[in-house]
């Protein structure tokens, strides 16, 4: 599956690449024997849940429609030898992907705890989203791209047995660059994410400023903590905090002068429909307060010129929400700043 995959993939790019571009690694797709992300989340998954190639399963195709594909970049290895990521990245493509001329902006959309890479799909519906959107205006079609953060750990453990800030930067990354016909250019890259997704978008963001020109938030953790206890993720607790610090998005706010950033939390939640599960704003309002440091400490940036747009919300912690936050007000905002599909 991944060879055809491969070969499919590769027939569809036309002319040359915007950029030069790097030397192929050793390793460019993981052997479809060492992909440990297809069951998708543990035996707690929540009702509806469906495992990542079965949530992604099309092919690239000649069709006119949207298409939503599985892939497996290689990534890091952790000191044992193991895979220090989880495999499996979800993509979404735009209607018409495979006979047109264009290259697209892509944006990278980060899942939260206890999620996996195609939580955007099963429960955000983003094929529906970005459908829509690009039905209102062709200039919003973008490429959607949704790895997985083993269980929303975004970034790289003191311990090295987790390297996920290293797996999106410098191994996704190129691999989506290298296989899809996308703007290899900061100006046509955006990062997003829900809940601890919202904390891996602005910590990659504001240290990978060459990367992404846009990065978006919904009910993020950006104190880096687990919300039942209020304690620092495991994988950051070194022995002088150093490590903490290093990796908190507030503390970085000053890499991100250059970068437009967009930002939604609940401070309420009203609703009689069942489905929106309001109790669960409990959660934003435990992530409130950091997320007012942040939005502080970027106003505070002295000549800042790059688009921000922070907003406290009706909502709650829960893809019901999210998926229309997405729709109305994140997905707009950033695609609005980044480069339109261009022939290439």
């Amino acid at each position: 599956m991944v060879l055809t995959l491969s070969l499919v993939v590769t027939s569809c790019y036309s002319g040359s690449h915007p950029t030069a571009r790097p030397a192929r690694p050793v390793h460019d797709e993981l052997p479809a024997a060492l992909d440990n992300g297809g069951a998708g989340q543990s035996a707690a998954s929540p009702p509806g849940h469906v495992a990542p190639p079965l949530a992604c399963p099309d092919k690239v195709r000649a069709t006119r429609r949207s298409l939503v594909i599985r892939v497996l970049p290689d990534g890091p290895r952790a000191r044992s030898g193991g895979l220090a990521f989880t495999a499996g990245v979800c993509v979404y493509l735009p209607p018409g992907y495979a006979t047109s001329a264009f290259r697209y902006p892509v944006v990278y959309l980060l899942h939260g705890g206890g999620g996996d890479q195609a939580d955007a799909v099963t429960y955000g519906h983003i094929q529906r989203v970005m459908d829509g959107l690009i039905a209102q205006d062709r200039g919003r079609a973008a490429i959607v791209v949704m790895p997985d953060g083993a269980n929303g750990q975004w970034y790289d453990s003191v311990s090295g047995d987790l390297r996920n800030e290293e797996y999106v930067t410098k191994w996704v990354v190129p691999f989506i660059d290298r296989h899809f016909r996308t703007i290899a250019a900061r100006k046509a890259r955006a990062i997003a994410g829900i809940s601890n997704g919202g904390y891996g978008a602005m910590l990659f963001a504001a240290k990978h400023p060459e990367l992404f020109g846009a990065a978006g938030g919904m009910s993020s953790n950006l104190d880096a903590v687990t919300a039942a206890s209020g304690a620092k993720f495991s994988g950051l607790r070194d022995a002088d905090g150093s490590a903490f610090h290093a990796n908190h998005p507030v503390e970085l706010v000053a890499r991100l002068a250059h970068t437009d950033l967009v930002l939604d939390i609940a401070v309420r939640c009203s609703s009689e429909d069942p489905a929106a599960l309001c109790p669960t704003q409990v959660l934003d309002a435990f992530f409130l307060g950091a997320n007012r440091d942040f939005a502080a400490a970027v106003r505070a940036q002295t000549g800042r010129k790059a688009r921000f747009d922070y907003q406290e919300v009706n909502g709650a912690h829960q893809w019901y929400w999210w998926s229309q936050q997405l729709r109305d007000h994140q997905l707009p905002f950033l695609l609005a700043g980044l480069a339109n599909p261009a022939k290439g």
